[in-house]
């Protein structure tokens, strides 16, 4: 089996499947132990710009826990951080940064980057992990939506109340519009470059946007997302991603995704009605279940295949990233359960 006929591609585009393929965002890792071994005390984006490493993580999971996907080993800031700008990794805290965007000047670094030139360890990332992920296995890549990825670098920080951005939004428009822009050009970029060297499917987190308004996420967000999508093959998925779906899951629908992965603040049966089963969806276990483990990790992961055993759109998944102190056994248990559960016929 090729991995473009794998479940996971079939899932992604609404074709017949046999059973609900699954993988676990962040499933390549900290919370498993060989994760470590690899990392060898080093900081995490040195680990990424070296493509030995950073393939043999990728494939790690599949390995590990029987996943149905590999999803790329890197990082949503590596192409910011891959033209010199000023931008590092901390742990437990995420992308920092002390260049924090104010003038358009400020852009002028990352309106130079090219994939091919700047960031080509994650093509070589790309190659190796192809090589070594057995037969039929799909590899995911990504990157991070305009939004999410200006988002730190108007604010310096993560934040979940963005008023450096909401300013630039409302009072400095043009500034925004640039920033938009030049991040859109980015994206489009790295994602067609990593499409040229071998994923079988892409993702775009956007992984804040939900925490905005519908307002300013229509008028200030939703445009340039869009962009990104549309410069985007067709000949692949295309995944959209935010934390939060509920009160812009119909705005997601409009950015010109193939796949809406759905977060933990909505069932993933609602999600589905709401959208009139017009999209693939991926989701939306809560990542504290899976790190609980028991019977919570069972029965919810169960109540999520329930909803969902007559759909052949749909990719099992969590609503968020793997927590750290996830034991890894939990997951292979969860893949069980998948696995173990065939789709229904309606």
């Amino acid at each position: 089996m090729k991995a473009n006929d794998s479940l996971f591609i079939r899932a992604c585009m609404g074709k017949h499947i046999e059973r609900h393929p699954v993988w676990f965002m962040r499933q390549a890792g900290r919370y498993l132990p060989d994760y470590s071994k690899i990392k060898a005390g080093r900081n995490v984006l040195d680990v990424q710009n070296d493509p030995y490493s950073s393939s043999e993580i990728t494939v790690l999971p599949v390995k590990k826990l029987g996943v149905d996907a590999a999803v790329l080993y890197s990082d949503i800031m590596i192409p910011i951080r891959s033209t010199g700008y000023d931008v590092r990794i901390d742990e437990n805290v995420g992308p920092v940064t002390d260049s924090i965007i104010k003038e358009p000047e400020d852009l002028e670094l990352l309106e130079g980057f090219d994939c091919d030139k700047n960031a080509q360890n994650v093509l070589e990332n790309i190659r190796q992990s192809k090589q070594k992920l057995p037969e039929g296995i799909p590899l995911i890549g990504f990157s991070g939506a305009p939004f999410t990825l200006m988002s730190y670098l108007f604010e310096g920080k993560p934040s979940r109340t963005f008023e450096n951005c909401i300013n630039a939004m409302e009072n400095y428009p043009e500034l925004w519009k640039k920033a938009m822009e030049v991040a859109v050009k980015m994206d489009i970029n790295y994602l067609k470059a990593q499409i040229r060297t071998g994923v079988d499917a892409i993702q775009l987190f956007d992984s804040w946007a939900g925490l905005l308004s519908s307002d300013r996420y229509v008028k200030y967000v939703l445009p340039y997302t869009r962009k990104v999508f549309e410069g985007i093959p067709n000949s692949v998925p295309k995944i959209h991603f935010s934390a939060k779906s509920s009160t812009l899951i119909e705005e997601f629908a409009k950015t010109g995704c193939s796949v809406i992965s759905v977060g933990t603040d909505m069932g993933i049966k609602e999600a589905y009605e709401r959208l009139n089963g017009k999209f693939a969806l991926q989701g939306n276990m809560n990542p504290e279940s899976a790190s609980a483990g028991g019977e919570i990790m069972r029965h919810e992961a169960t109540e999520i295949l329930k909803e969902m055993e007559t759909v052949n759109k749909f990719i099992f998944n969590l609503g968020h990233g793997v927590l750290k102190d996830t034991n890894p056994d939990n997951l292979v248990k969860i893949v069980d359960i998948v696995k173990s559960s065939p789709i229904m016929t309606a």
